[in-house]
């Protein structure tokens, strides 16, 4: 059984500069195994606030090098390396992150580099594994060039996947076409498209060729928050005929038999420090 908590639910510089949603990414638990997918501001925080322990990180992964992905990515590496006192844990993360590119620069140090026991370079067609979990690397297509997405092999509970940033492509169901469940990024609403990212209306086309069992959108800009996302993922829901949710902040999946939803959790009011 895996249970995938929304440590955040908010993308793009607007969203993550307000926290009207939450940037902290997501955490992928079972028995034996601990990730953290695409650290963005908040995730130490927010990860201590659920009861989720930072130390029990086996891995992190890093779809690409741009803020709202990466902003805790060393205070993860810190908590996974028990404090830098162990040399533990994978980091596995788009060129961009590691090295830097022509766009991004590297969102890593060089100090916190050194502290995993094993770094991988996330390129496309990849596989690593992380415990029993085999992950293999996808295809995205956003404004950071290497920027990348992740499938997880999870044996006989199938497999799932998580798409980051990126616009719709070709043969995209070549990538993330028959897993049980899709986590995919939608910045913006029904027919308000934006390059390197993905509408409403691009996330039914998404859905309909990759026909998970459930489709999960997330990551949502400050268009798709006013617009309100479950109405977006009714929209999508209808032109495919996939069942599709828009997730909320603390909310849970459980990838057992079958797949289930928690309750978000109880959130601190941070409107204090941010505004309404």
């Amino acid at each position: 059984m895996f249970e995938i908590v929304f440590l955040g639910t908010g993308g793009g510089r607007f969203a993550m500069i307000t926290q009207r949603r939450r940037t902290g990414g997501l955490r992928i638990v079972s028995n034996q195994l601990g990730l953290h997918v695409d650290p963005g501001p908040g995730a130490l925080v927010y990860s201590l606030e659920m009861g989720l322990d930072p130390q029990k990180i086996d891995a992190i992964l890093v779809s690409h090098s741009h803020l709202d992905h990466t902003n805790d990515v060393g205070a993860l590496i810190e908590a996974m390396t028990h404090g830098t006192t162990k040399k533990r844990g994978i980091l596995a993360a788009a060129r961009s992150v590691i090295s830097g590119n022509e766009v991004c620069d590297s969102a890593i140090s060089r100090y916190h580099k050194g502290l995993p026991e094993k770094i991988v370079e996330a390129k496309v067609g990849a596989i690593f594994t992380v415990g029993d979990v085999s992950v293999k690397v996808c295809k995205a297509v956003h404004s950071d060039p290497d920027a990348v997405g992740f499938r997880f092999e999870a044996g006989v509970l199938g497999s799932f996947a998580y798409m980051p940033d990126s616009e719709y492509f070709e043969g995209i169901d070549g990538f993330y076409g028959g897993v049980r469940l899709l986590i995919l990024s939608v910045l913006r609403p029904w027919g308000e498209p934006w390059k390197g990212h993905m509408s409403s209306d691009e996330a039914a086309k998404t859905i309909s060729e990759v026909r998970p069992e459930l489709a999960v959108i997330t990551h949502f800009g400050m268009r798709m928050i006013l617009q309100g996302p479950d109405r977006e993922a009714g929209l999508i829901e209808k032109a495919t005929g996939v069942r599709t949710i828009a997730a909320k902040d603390s909310m849970s999946i459980t990838l057992g038999e079958k797949i289930q939803m928690g309750k978000p959790e109880k959130q601190a009011d941070l409107t204090k420090f941010v505004g309404p």
